[in-house]
């Protein structure tokens, strides 16, 4: 009887570990999605273009950035600065 009931619970705790490894890698895999969906801040913002705050600011008064308004709060999401850069960027062509 003791290797009926060993038999049958080996196949439940390795089921029980493929869903333990699943939920895992799920939760994991959420957490990279909403940390790619932060709103950076102008200073994480600044940082990330590698520019000035001031500049910065200059540029989101003349529209010329895309950004979100939170209350009195200007904040930025990663994609638009990437955009920003890709639609700036200048190819350097030798003479």
């Amino acid at each position: 009887m003791e290797k009926e009931l060993l038999g049958a619970m080996i196949p439940l705790m390795v089921f029980k570990k493929e869903i333990y490894d699943f939920a895992e890698n799920l939760i994991k895999e959420k957490f990279r999605e909403q940390k790619k969906k932060h709103l950076l801040t102008i200073e994480e913002a600044s940082n990330f273009l590698n520019v000035k705050v001031s500049w910065l600011r200059q540029a989101v008064f003349r529209r010329e950035i895309n950004h979100v308004k939170v209350g009195a709060l200007v904040r930025f999401r990663e994609e638009d600065l990437q955009n920003y850069i890709h639609k700036n960027l200048k190819s350097f062509e030798p003479s």
